[in-house]
């Protein structure tokens, strides 16, 4: 008797320990580990910083989670940045339009009517005078058609929707004569997908741009290269470069720029940079920008095509029976398991609309 007395009381003894070393090692350390991950919730991220105790694994967790709040804060304070220095360049681009269109487009059509009107009063009496204020107006109103046009042109270009890349970036060289610019394109050029074409054309855009009012450059060289699986833009420079020697890579997993080339690109003002990084992140893409003071600065994109849009033999348009050359096509439809090739995206959006009526013409 006196022996299973001691052996209940030796299990209740070792059951006893068990439970202490249970709740001290591993229930309060997963305790504290879960009220300190419901501080975390709520937005503290120094909650982790201590340790809980207990077992090893325990601390791997914590240390685990702390490094991912950790990612997380830094996410969150990138994306801060860069959505209030796009505000921000948003917000200066709506004063330059705000400024050209008031000092130039509102001043002119004020000096027409103020013409037309000092034409009338003098219709009668003097009819030189109020001629020669009526050819004054009519030159006064085509500067003013001209100035909206390039307005137009900066906001959305007619030649890239209608002639395409390579068309669009010459006619963006021939309107900046005060800085040689040239343009060269290899490969076989085609008509490419339009968000593509749009993220490519806005890049040297803004490139050529930041090159005039930044860098002071004189001489700046646009190459295209058409991939057969992608596009390439390099804009180089012979400006004044960047304040601070800069070298910032994009990757295609379309990772955003670090915080501190944030901090570089917003405080030189280079606001449509973070919108071009943007752009070619969410097509995929790959950005790099280098810089150096005195010497220039060159840009590099590459856009990969997002499927295989090309032909790999000679093709015929079903729209406009033009034949397509491998690696010519501007895009392809998928229709009912067969995939139709187009030289334009007029014609690839007149076969979207109504594919039948396409094919039966070219059956």
């Amino acid at each position: 008797m006196n022996s299973l007395i001691v052996i209940l009381l030796t299990a209740f003894l070792i059951s006893l320990v068990f439970n202490a070393v249970l709740f001290l090692r591993v229930l309060r350390p997963l305790h504290q580990l879960s009220a300190k991950a419901a501080r975390l919730a709520e937005g503290d991220f120094a909650a982790l910083d201590q340790s809980c105790g207990g077992l090893s694994e325990i601390d791997t967790l914590r240390r685990s989670m702390l490094a991912m709040a950790g990612h997380l804060q830094r996410e969150q304070s990138q994306s801060s940045a860069y959505a209030g220095a796009l505000t921000r360049g948003q917000e200066s681009e709506r004063r330059r339009l705000a400024h050209e269109l008031h000092d130039d487009t509102v001043q002119v059509l004020i000096a027409i009517g103020q013409s037309i009107d000092l034409a009338r009063n003098f219709q009668e009496r003097d009819p030189a005078r109020a001629k020669e204020l009526l050819t004054s107006a009519r030159q006064q109103s085509t500067e003013a058609v001209n100035g909206l046009r390039n307005l137009i042109a900066d906001l959305r270009p007619p030649a890239l929707e209608e002639l395409g890349l390579t068309a669009a970036l010459e006619t963006l060289a021939e309107r900046s004569p005060d800085v040689h610019v040239s343009v060269t394109a290899s490969g076989r050029k085609r008509r490419l997908d339009e968000a593509l074409e749009l993220v490519l054309f806005r890049s040297a855009q803004e490139a050529l741009s930041n090159a005039k009012r930044h860098g002071k450059a004189t001489e700046v060289q646009i190459q295209v290269a058409y991939q057969p699986d992608g596009m390439s833009l390099t804009v180089r420079d012979n400006g004044n470069g960047i304040r601070q020697p800069l070298s910032i890579s994009v990757t295609e997993r379309g990772e955003h720029l670090s915080r501190e080339a944030l901090d570089k690109l917003a405080a030189d003002g280079h606001y449509g940079l973070l919108g071009i990084q943007e752009r070619v992140s969410q097509l995929n893409g790959t950005l790099k920008l280098t810089s150096t003071p005195s010497v220039g600065t060159t840009l590099d994109v590459y856009i990969p095509f997002a499927t295989n849009d090309q032909p790999s033999n000679t093709v015929r348009d079903p729209v406009c029976s033009a034949f397509i050359q491998p690696e010519q096509a501007y895009g392809s439809v998928v229709y009912k398991g067969e995939t139709y090739y187009f030289c334009c995206p007029v014609c690839r959006g007149a076969f979207q609309r109504d594919p039948e009526a396409y094919l039966a013409v070219s059956g």
